[in-house]
């Protein structure tokens, strides 16, 4: 009864958070306001209702609003890129190999719940792929949830005050679709969404919605921007089903996790904004986009962040489409790999040194 009767009044509070959040001009308001919101609620002993539909749901809207800002130029951008994109996506794999061993000796974990923690891909894919690695799938879902909350948050507020404003595919200045258009740009989202789950890739919803509404956009059969009130509605979904991760039940136990995983997030962030600086110097892009375009976050959320600091989401999507498809489709591959490749046990050897050392 609590929870039938509570968690209403939640989603109704996360909305007005989201609303006044975004009345004062945070970034990624209709995000992080309504994931606070019902982190605090789910953590505090309420069962949040099923959303994992709401998701979806938002994940149609924001990737097909991603999909809107699609030009040609942009297009022959995408194919510029796409060996850096590559080469990105194996730099996050190799950091994340390196941080595994630190990671689980600290929490005590084995080293398949570290690893699959740790890598930057879907929750949902890494909680399933690494349980058939023998990883512990509760602390691969909390940590995962850790790291898109943790990145999700500071990075907006971070590179805000870089003050580094991209410009290149603002959707300020644009009409929003009619109606009628809008409706008709969802159905072949839909449609599209159909496709890629039959041909069986990672993520559909996102990726589906984000290439239909990228083809109608860069073919010149549409052009516009999405509604304000679907695209608040969106984020908004995508940030009470972050929170509601955060179950009560879930972290019991692993609470010491909670604060590893957060810090594991930073280091691995970091290190990978390193490669970001350098990417910078190399490629003449700001530090805030570059930031963005290694970031260990999920797809629809620095999309979102890239749109809220008017930087170039076409571009921070594609990087992370391509990370997003290879980790999903072949993480255990990599993990397979490092395990034959001895990776593990250097690192487990080399810390064992370092502690010998400060022993004596």
């Amino acid at each position: 009864m609590r929870t039938s009767v509570l968690a209403p009044c939640v989603l109704i509070i996360a909305g007005l958070a989201g609303w006044t959040a975004s009345a004062l001009k945070l970034p990624l308001a209709w995000v992080l306001a309504p994931m606070l919101v019902v982190a605090l609620a789910s953590m505090a002993g309420l069962r949040m209702p099923e959303i994992r539909m709401g998701r979806k749901i938002g994940q149609l809207i924001v990737g097909s609003a991603i999909g809107l800002t699609m030009t040609p130029q942009a297009a022959g951008m995408l194919v510029a890129w796409s060996p850096l994109m590559v080469l990105t996506a194996f730099v996050a794999i190799g950091v994340t190999g390196l941080l595994t061993v630190p990671f689980a000796r600290l929490s005590g974990q084995d080293t398949a719940t570290a690893f699959f923690s740790l890598t930057p891909g879907g929750l949902s894919e890494m909680a399933h792929v690494g349980a058939a690695e023998g990883a512990r799938t509760e602390v691969v879902a909390l940590a995962q949830a850790v790291r898109v909350a943790v990145l999700v948050t500071v990075l907006p507020l971070l590179l805000r005050s870089f003050g580094e404003d991209g410009g290149l595919l603002s959707q300020e200045g644009r009409l929003d679709l009619p109606v009628f258009v809008y409706a008709g740009v969802l159905l072949a989202c839909l449609l599209s969404i159909r496709l890629v789950r039959y041909i069986g890739a990672n993520n559909p919803w996102m990726i589906g919605a984000l290439l239909a509404a990228a083809l109608l956009a860069g073919s010149g059969l549409v052009s516009g921007r999405t509604p304000w009130i679907p695209f608040a509605l969106g984020q908004y979904l995508i940030g009470i089903s972050i929170g509601a991760r955060f179950e009560r039940e879930r972290m019991k136990g692993i609470l010491r996790i909670l604060g590893l995983a957060m810090a594991m997030v930073l280091v691995l962030s970091l290190v990978l904004a390193g490669y970001a600086w350098l990417l910078s110097r190399i490629s003449g892009q700001g530090l805030s986009t570059t930031i963005l375009l290694t970031s260990p976050g999920g797809m629809a959320e620095m999309a979102l962040t890239a749109t809220a600091l008017h930087l170039n989401v076409m571009l921070v999507t594609g990087f992370h489409f391509v990370r997003s498809f290879i980790v999903n489709a072949y993480v255990s591959n990599f993990y397979r790999l490092f395990l034959r490749l001895g990776v593990f046990g250097h690192m487990e050897q080399l810390l064992s040194r370092l502690a010998g050392e400060k022993r004596r």
